[in-house]
């Protein structure tokens, strides 16, 4: 935690990398007492206050997951979040997976690899194939 209570001090427009845990998808991950939470929204509460809307989440104007500038982050909704990621190109839509590979995830790699390790082999995010296999995306597969 002291890692970021420096990020809150810090006046820079470059990117504060955390320096420690990441997860699958290269966030910010801190364990604080028994919870964990992640960092670049840790960060956005403590320079810019609670969630706006319950379903605000928070946004980087940068491309680094690991940034928590607070100058970089913001609340913003879904449709705000997903049209930064198609101006930074870090969009996940397009035919990263295909049907033929969800159903060869779901079936033959789910059960003996980790979300992340399967999520590199096809060049998508750990909670992506996470999202396939339970059906959550690719809602015509049956969830396993």
């Amino acid at each position: 935690m002291a890692f970021i209570e420096h990020a809150l001090t810090r006046e820079t427009d470059d990117c504060i990398r955390f320096p420690f845990g990441l997860n699958g998808d290269g966030y910010a991950n801190l364990r604080i007492g028994r919870q964990h939470a992640y960092g670049h929204v840790i960060v956005c509460q403590r320079a810019h206050g609670q969630k706006p809307l319950s379903d605000s989440l928070v946004a980087h104007s940068c491309r680094t997951p690991a940034c928590v500038n607070k100058r970089h982050l913001r609340w913003a909704t879904s449709a705000e979040n997903a049209a930064d990621q198609t101006k930074h190109g870090t969009t996940s839509r397009g035919p990263k997976l295909k049907p033929i590979g969800v159903k060869f995830i779901s079936e033959e790699l789910a059960h003996v690899m980790r979300y992340r390790d399967i999520g590199r082999m096809f060049g998508v995010s750990g909670s992506t194939v996470s999202n396939a296999v339970r059906g959550q995306t690719w809602k015509h597969r049956p969830a396993r």
